[in-house]
């Protein structure tokens, strides 16, 4: 908010500049505080966009369009204000088209690196691309030995003031049009954002094409009115960039601090001194002498909640895990010790002795059922920590520890929903919430974006919950190497829940079709849905 308020300040006072300079007022002056106004405006931007900019080439070639901006506004300051000789100063005109053909070249190769890998490289026969923009910067740069570009009456001075516009230069604008549109084109196709935050990119590139077919035709409204070509087209240039990083389009490293707090976890992130830099909305505010008891192990802040922590690079991360389960399940086994020891010593030994044999019996029984049903992952386990001893590089050292704990958390919560359905058909949503949860947790481990909407009220058949858990572990294993993103939304009905889920990874999943109630695959995302009918409602 405060950027686009300074910015607009600048633009204000540029124009205001301006104004008072066709009022012959200080016109030199004036002139050149726009001129410094307006660089010193995409110097910034270009520093903003540096920092922002995640993908390595992206940030490279719009700082690339920032230099050629900030060049653009200087060699027309110099034009007006410091060189008087007619030759220089056409020249220098001639050099307003190495901004203008490769501003939107540098946008082009933008687009075409976007949703890539950090370190990306654009294949060679992309240099193609270069090609007509560099012969058509010398056709304009020896414009005074052909005059393709420009014409120029014989007899007089040749200045930008008595130019006539040849076929090549037509050649050259469209060029220009051509490498902005399909940018703009390719950075459309590639988002999946919605649609109605792209209509500020598209506004501002059809002001800028209108603009430049206006002004190179002549019109005297256009030039008393919009100013000269450079300002307005370095300002719309930069406008529709901006525009396309705020809507998504050009994806920056900003706002993760508000979607961390408004996370549904009790965490905090601090930095190597104990200062919270982050905290989520749930979390306790924490004494420092607290958090950095966590570095001893687990702190107990009541006899529901634990803390625990882990060293991250520069601080560290500090979560609360809810044990009220375990805490009800403790009191509930203390009950029964005392109801144990106010019988005789024969029948609470007879007691304790049937109790640990059936608790054994039925802890077995769960185990062997457990076991039965999670033999693949169980397997899956064993070979991947096999590959884990054997592995001597530490970074896939850490790759396969992270798939360990996604198969380990499948098989932790797989065994939870067994237990519930042990004791009821039906279950609240809100436990396949929670296993899902870990789950996309593990996930984010592997570096995998997750995202995941799932309501916490609501009662489901446990056969249903374990369906959709045993798909979503079918997919996870069957992409496990490959995997990219995962995004999964529930939405509420009269009498059912719908599960939607998004993959994003190279592995074809074709083959999953028939375990879903519905599959589609549009632009390298694979869509599946599952329908399961609420308690007593089967779908």
């Amino acid at each position: 908010m405060r950027a686009g308020v300074l910015t607009a300040t600048v633009i204000i006072c540029a124009i205001l500049a301006r104004v008072i300079g066709n009022w012959i007022i200080f016109p030199v002056t004036m002139g050149l505080v726009r001129s410094f106004l307006y660089i010193g405006l995409y110097i910034a931007w270009g520093v903003s966009v540096r920092k922002r900019v995640i993908q390595a080439q992206v940030r490279r070639y719009l700082t690339a369009v920032s230099v050629l901006t900030v060049f653009w506004l200087t060699v027309r300051t110099m034009k007006y204000f410091l060189v008087f000789d007619p030759g220089a100063a056409r020249y220098l005109w001639y050099l307003y088209y190495l901004p203008m053909l490769f501003i939107p070249l540098f946008s082009l190769l933008a687009a075409m690196s976007l949703g890539k890998q950090e370190d990306y490289q654009l294949p060679k026969k992309a240099l193609l691309l270069y090609v007509p923009a560099v012969v058509c910067l010398i056709l304009i740069l020896t414009n005074d030995f052909h005059q393709m570009i420009f014409g120029f009456p014989a007899g007089e001075v040749w200045t930008d003031k008595n130019n006539s516009y040849e076929f090549g230069y037509y050649l050259a604008i469209g060029l220009e049009i051509v490498y902005a549109l399909t940018a703009f084109i390719i950075m459309v196709i590639k988002c999946r954002t919605s649609k109605q935050k792209k209509h500020l990119p598209i506004i501002l590139l059809a002001v800028s094409i209108v603009y430049a077919l206006i002004y190179v035709s002549g019109a005297r409204w256009m030039r008393i009115i919009g100013g000269d070509i450079t300002s307005v087209q370095c300002l719309l240039f930069s406008g529709i960039l901006e525009s396309c990083i705020r809507c998504g389009l050009i994806r920056t490293n900003t706002g993760y601090g508000a979607l961390f707090e408004a996370g549904t976890f009790g965490a905090q992130i601090t930095d190597a001194d104990y200062s919270v830099r982050y905290t989520s909305a749930n979390a306790q505010q924490l004494s420092e002498t607290v958090m950095r008891e966590t570095e001893n192990g687990t702190v107990s802040l009541d006899k529901n909640t634990q803390l625990k922590s882990s060293r991250i690079d520069g601080g560290h991360v500090l979560w609360q895990e809810d044990i009220t389960d375990i805490t009800a399940l403790l009191e509930q086994l203390e009950e029964n010790r005392e109801t144990i020891a106010q019988s005789n010593t024969l029948e609470w030994e007879n007691y304790n002795t049937k109790l640990k044999i059936n608790t054994v019996r039925e802890k077995n029984r769960l185990y062997d059922m457990l076991q039965q049903q999670t033999t693949q992952q169980i397997e899956l386990i064993h070979e991947l920590i096999a590959q884990y001893d054997a592995e001597p590089d530490e970074e896939k050292r850490r790759s396969l520890l992270a798939k360990i704990t996604v198969i380990g958390a499948y098989i932790k919560r797989r065994g939870n929903l067994m237990f519930i359905g042990e004791k009821s058909e039906t279950m609240d949503i809100l436990e396949l919430s929670r296993c899902l949860d870990e789950s996309f947790a593990n996930l984010e481990l592997m570096g995998v974006e997750c995202s995941v909407d799932c309501p916490k009220e609501g009662l489901i058949f446990v056969q249903d919950a374990v369906r959709v858990y045993d798909f979503f572990e079918t997919i996870t294993e069957e992409t496990i190497e490959d995997l990219h993103s995962v995004w999964l939304k529930v939405r509420c009905l009269a009498d059912s829940f719908n599960f939607y889920l998004e993959v994003v990874c190279e592995k074809p999943l074709s083959d999953l079709e028939k375990l879903a109630d519905h599959c589609d695959f549009e632009d390298g995302v694979w869509c599946f849905t599952l329908r399961i009918g609420k308690a007593g409602e089967l779908s």
